[in-house]
C-alpha cells in the first residue's frame, strides 16, 4: 500500500513509527510513502488492513495537525 502525505518532512517520523509497529515502511518519493502491513501478509482482508494502517497514521498524526495521508493503490 502506498500513502502520499502533505508534509514529506514528516515522512522519516512516520516510518520510523510504521517500523516500530512490525510494518515495513519505505520512503520511496518526496511525497510517498510505501507500506506493507504484517497483518495482511498473514492472509486478512485487504480492506480492512487498510483501515487499521489509516488509523494507525491517524493517531501518529495528532501531534501534527495539518499533516494529511491518502492512501492510494489500496484495493
Amino acid at each position: 500500500m502506498k500513502l502520499v502525505i502533505t508534509q514529506p518532512e514528516l515522512a522519516p517520523g512516520l516510518v520510523s513509527a510504521l517500523t516500530e509497529a512490525d510494518c515495513v515502511a519505505t520512503h520511496i518519493e518526496s511525497d510517498t510513502i510505501e507500506v506493507v502491513v504484517p497483518w495482511h501478509v498473514n492472509g486478512s482482508n485487504r480492506a480492512q488492513a487498510a483501515t487499521e494502517l489509516l488509523f494507525f497514521v491517524r493517531a501518529w498524526a495528532s501531534s501534527h495537525p495539518a499533516f494529511r495521508a491518502t492512501l492510494v493503490d489500496a484495493l
